[in-house]
């Protein structure tokens, strides 16, 4: 039996919204060739050896005249054998020679219900005298579609049978049938993440690859025989089928048509591989029956009145106006992911990270400025190195609003984020592999960082002994101590930071990524002004400016007072004289 996996053949992927009960192909299958015209080198031996079988006189066996029924009947079966055009719908089931025999048998009470449903439609074929033809269908419910759709099989042998995890596999793969579509359709929902799941949704979201339904479209090229002289109790599969085309319907409207259309192409060809060698020529056509103008506009209409009222439910939920912070404040938003990490002394690391505000910096109530990343076993990369990838995502929203004494700043003092590296072996031994922090950016715009790593180290050799055996190892009682601690930040009296006689050694490096983004009215009205994209190293002034026009109107309203205080003064003196 002739397989499309077996041959390069192309394929077409195409996307309907129809329902997929409408969904037509025509086939039309031609004889190109006679048996005299193209003969095998098989068959011209058997027609030499044939040629030798003389008679007892020495002589070629005669053969006995055909009469005019034979010739006529000979014709016939020449003309309907010929060409052959069949319009099959979807999951149309259309009966070969050997089904025809096979299931018109009645099998009694082992049949199965499917032997007897198309013991059925075959009764029905003979009562309207009507047989099958050279072109046939495998439907979903045909053991051949379920054998076809195994996929793993763990060698190329024809012979292997599949094991029982192939079948649980394969019925996994099926347990959802493509669900037929109606008019009445309800709007998606707006909520993508489901925080409680049904059984239902994992059964329908949660598997390795789409529900789909196949048919194959076949072609019995063997020779007619007599059937009814056929005494057969079980029926193997002809070895002289072929596959026609092949169908998937995927759950998300996706339709794979193997080999595509080629009704303006050339045709596609099929050989026998008998003795007699005959060759087929056939054409795949789209027979779908169109719509009608009117039922077009209809449908138009109507998709645009439901895009219409889901694009007036996303307005409702997102609203028309934009979110814009207070004149006064600045908004910063941090977008990033942990790479990686890498030339770390032990495997299975995380990291923990924390933000640190600094001053009038503030959040929501309810965001998290910490967090933890996965345990990541290292992979080898190309130049050698332990790489830990995680791709672990962060977000943060802040905000500013400067003070009165701080408003002489062109720029405030920006947050920094605290890394620290650790790892976790299988004994549940936590060891610390290295710390490091970055500012955040004062200029908005994307960047990629690789940040070097430290850890303390301690003045005995014990201290790594301990971290070898037993784990644990010296750590930051303060990790703002990685950067400027925040207690020397905020005590008022200049003293010193000294971390002289601090031991640390160097470890890996972390690799991250993140967008700053900034968000102020004042940039705006500064970008409306001058156009320029460096309005954001102007932010501070704004508060600095209003500063200084409140201190020259008070001063401007002092000097009026000051001036009416001396006239008053001057006409007092002059009347008194």
């Amino acid at each position: 039996m002739s397989s499309l996996d077996d041959n390069d053949v192309n394929y077409a992927v195409y996307r309907s919204k129809d329902q997929i009960q409408n969904f037509k192909i025509r086939v039309k299958l031609e004889r190109l060739t006679s048996n005299a015209l193209i003969p095998s080198l098989a068959r011209l031996k058997i027609q030499e050896d044939l040629s030798r079988l003389l008679d007892s006189d020495g002589q070629k066996a005669k053969q006995p005249k055909a009469t005019t029924t034979d010739v006529l009947q000979a014709l016939n079966a020449q003309n309907t054998t010929d060409y052959e055009e069949v319009v099959i719908s979807w999951q149309q089931k259309l009966f070969s020679r050997f089904e025809f025999e096979a299931y018109g048998r009645d099998m009694g009470s082992s049949s199965t219900p499917l032997e007897k449903i198309y013991f059925d439609q075959i009764q029905k074929m003979k009562a309207k005298r009507q047989q099958p033809g050279r072109i046939f269908t495998y439907i979903e419910d045909d053991p051949y579609c379920m054998e076809r759709d195994l996929d793993y099989f763990m060698t190329d042998s024809p012979n292997e049978q599949p094991s029982n995890l192939a079948l649980g596999l394969n019925s996994i793969r099926k347990r959802r049938t493509i669900p037929s579509r109606s008019n009445n359709q309800n709007l998606p929902k707006a909520d993508l993440i489901k925080e409680n799941l049904t059984t239902d949704d994992l059964l329908i979201n949660h598997y390795g690859s789409l529900p789909h339904q196949t048919m194959y479209i076949m072609v019995d090229l063997n020779d007619p025989v007599n059937t009814s002289a056929a005494q057969l109790v079980t029926f193997a599969r002809p070895p002289n089928e072929h596959v026609l085309c092949r169908i998937h319907v995927y759950s998300n409207e996706i339709i794979i048509i193997t080999p595509d259309f080629n009704s303006d192409k050339v045709a596609y060809m099929i050989e026998t591989g008998h003795l007699s060698n005959e060759v087929y020529q056939y054409y795949l056509e789209h027979a779908s029956t169109s719509i009608s103008k009117t039922d077009l506009v209809k449908e138009r209409k109507l998709f645009n009145e439901i895009c219409l009222r889901q694009h007036e439910h996303l307005a409702q939920l997102i609203g028309s106006k934009f979110d814009v912070p207070p004149p006064t404040v600045l908004k910063l938003n941090i977008i990033g992911e942990i790479v990686s990490a890498r030339n770390f002394e032990y495997d299975h690391i995380y990291i923990y990270y924390v933000l640190d505000l600094a001053e009038d910096w503030y959040v929501e109530p309810s965001t998290l400025l910490s967090g933890y990343t996965h345990t990541g076993s290292t992979t080898m990369s190309s130049k050698h190195d332990d790489v830990v990838y995680y791709s672990h995502p962060f977000e943060f929203e802040l905000w500013y609003k400067p003070s009165t004494y701080e408003a002489d700043r062109s720029f405030p003092r920006m947050p920094k984020i605290y890394f620290q590296v650790a790892s976790l072996d299988s004994w549940g031994r936590h060891r610390t592999e290295g710390y490091t922090y970055i500012d955040i950016p004062n200029i908005p715009g994307f960047y990629d960082e690789h940040l070097s790593c430290w850890r303390p180290r301690g003045d005995s050799i014990f201290n790594e002994v301990r971290r070898f055996f037993i784990g644990g190892s010296l750590e930051l009682e303060d990790i703002s101590y990685i950067a400027i601690p925040t207690l020397f930040r905020s005590e008022p009296s200049n003293s010193l930071l000294s971390r002289f006689g601090f031991r640390t050694i160097s470890t890996g490096s972390l690799n991250i990524r993140f967008n700053v983004v900034f968000q102020s009215q004042s940039f705006a009205m500064e970008h409306k002004k001058t156009r320029r994209v460096h309005a954001a190293n102007r932010y501070g002034f704004d508060a600095f400016m209003s500063n200084v026009h409140s201190v020259l109107e008070e001063f401007e309203r002092a000097k009026r007072r000051a001036i009416e205080v001396r006239q008053n003064v001057t006409q007092t003196i002059k009347s008194s004289f």
